[in-house]
């Protein structure tokens, strides 16, 4: 009836997502049946109508309902990109395209569009106001992201060992990250991306030692990479961080007619001159940023470029209670980059400090350099530096 009165295009439905990949085939094949007969042959007035596909993701089969489709004759898709829509969503174009384009040799695109697909995935983010699913197939930032040890060793010698495609097929890139998983490769690929030379490869096995050390205390480098660049310039014997700390006191106090209030004083050296200051803020974390800020800022004013843009702590052992082990992981930025760096303690505060701490000695000892592999998440995945070549690069063995 739908060709009779001048359908285009005639597109299955399993809107409840409930179908799987070979059951979609079975209806497929039977409507071309239905419709061109059972030689295939195309006849009026069905001659000119197009079979598509809308899938759903109710059974996590979205994308492979999609693909067998296709392959069993369907030329019209539909679906949205990261594959946002009603419950589980709707098939996702960002995986179709790049399985159809990368795996079926399909030509759907121009290799130079395809490349814009994970700047294009994060950019629908942005307008939905979503976080970007960093473990997305295909555009997420972890999608070709290698921690084991024995991973990271393979993909020294053969980049493509442990990836299906080339990320940069995609717009993204290969990572390689640091943790308590990590071999002496991944140290040895970190300092090559950051740009740090002159450490041995017994100066990066101690680096490596000491961040198992500290994954075992509750720390987490995996996303705080600032944090695992600051250990490796720590290990070179010239490096002379741009302060340290003397002391800091923070307080908490509830005062009668003023409600709650919080100080800190901060002391630290900078070359031979000794800082101290205090300052108030809504919290003890806030009054140590504001009290650090108002020391440093004497020396170096370039501070003010730097803000902190998130705070987030995790309880890492639930059953001590109010005793409990806790993470604290702050993004910072400059409005060029961002960086992330991690403390860990059993007390908030601490834990609080040594993340803020690294923080402002990042930006002190890296403002300045010609680097672009701490870009935010919403910069380009242009803007990065080719992985492929950089891992293989100078990467020597043991």
């Amino acid at each position: 009836a739908a060709i009779l009165g001048g359908a285009d295009a005639i597109v299955l439905c399993d809107t409840n997502g409930g179908c799987l990949p070979w059951q979609i085939a079975e209806i497929v094949r039977a409507v071309q049946t239905e419709l061109f007969g059972a030689d295939g042959e195309l006849r009026p007035p069905a001659a000119n109508v197009t079979l598509g596909i809308h899938a759903h993701n109710d059974s996590d089969t979205g994308v492979a309902n999609t693909l067998e489709a296709v392959r069993a004759g369907c030329t019209h898709i539909q679906g949205t990109i990261n594959g946002y829509g009603e419950r589980c969503g709707n098939a996702n174009l960002v995986s179709v395209i790049a399985d159809m384009q990368l795996k079926m040799d399909c030509q759907l695109v121009s290799p130079e569009k395809l490349k814009g697909l994970t700047e294009l995935s994060r950019f629908v983010n942005e307008l939905a106001n979503l976080p970007h699913n960093t473990h997305q197939p295909f555009v997420g930032q972890s999608a070709f992201a290698h921690k084991g040890g024995t991973h990271v060793n393979a993909v020294v010698k053969n980049v493509m060992s442990y990836q299906h495609v080339d990320p940069a097929h995609v717009g993204n890139q290969t990572r390689v990250l640091v943790s308590e998983l990590s071999g002496k490769d991944n140290i040895a690929v970190k300092r090559e991306e950051f740009g740090l030379y002159g450490l041995t490869r017994e100066e990066e096995r101690a680096v490596l030692r000491q961040i198992k050390h500290l994954e075992n205390a509750g720390f987490a480098f995996e996303s705080a990479e600032a944090s695992v660049d600051l250990l490796l310039r720590r290990q070179k014997s010239d490096y002379a961080p741009p302060f340290k700390l003397i002391d800091y006191t923070a307080t908490v106090e509830h005062r009668e007619k003023r409600g709650m209030f919080s100080e800190a004083t901060v002391k630290v050296r900078v070359g031979d001159t000794v800082y101290h200051e205090v300052a108030e803020g809504n919290g003890p974390v806030n009054a140590l940023d504001l009290a650090l800020r108002k020391a440093l800022g004497r020396v170096f004013p370039n501070l003010t470029k730097m803000s902190l843009k998130d705070y987030k702590v995790r309880i890492l052992d639930s059953q001590s209670a109010t005793g409990a082990r806790v993470r604290v992981l702050i993004d910072s930025t400059d409005g060029e980059r961002s960086w992330s760096t991690v403390g860990a303690s059993s007390n908030i505060i601490e834990a609080s400090w040594r993340a803020l701490s690294d923080s402002f000695e990042y930006f002190l000892t890296t403002d300045g350099e010609e680097t672009d592999v701490h870009r935010g998440d919403s910069a380009p995945a242009s803007a990065a530096p080719e992985p492929l070549e950089m891992i293989q690069r100078d990467v020597a063995p043991a």
